[in-house]
């Protein structure tokens, strides 16, 4: 699968969320769909408080969060993440492959 230049600028680039003691909550919620829409993609960070307090694994606080805002885990480093809007795929006019 081959990243789009978005998703590669996003990836160099600094987090636009951070999640922290507090965990995930309304205002992160709509925080991250707010950017989404705006941007088409985001990039999260999981503090280690966090990951402390609540006993979880980036793989499930990812999936969690790109389920919240109807989005799709595209990749994963570390305590940093990366969600896009969901991709619909189009059939072709022919019905065929």
């Amino acid at each position: 699968m081959q990243k789009s230049r978005k998703v590669i600028n996003t990836i160099l680039g600094s987090p636009h969320v951070r999640i922290g003691k507090k965990g995930i909550n309304e205002n992160v919620i709509e925080s991250v769909k707010e950017i989404l829409k705006n941007e088409g993609v985001i990039k999260i960070r999981i503090m280690k408080s966090f990951k402390r307090n609540y006993g979880l694994e980036i793989n499930e606080i990812a999936s969690k969060v790109a389920e919240l805002v109807d989005g799709e885990v595209r990749d994963i480093r570390g305590n940093t993440f990366i969600i896009t809007k969901k991709t619909v795929k189009k059939r072709s006019a022919a019905g065929g492959i």
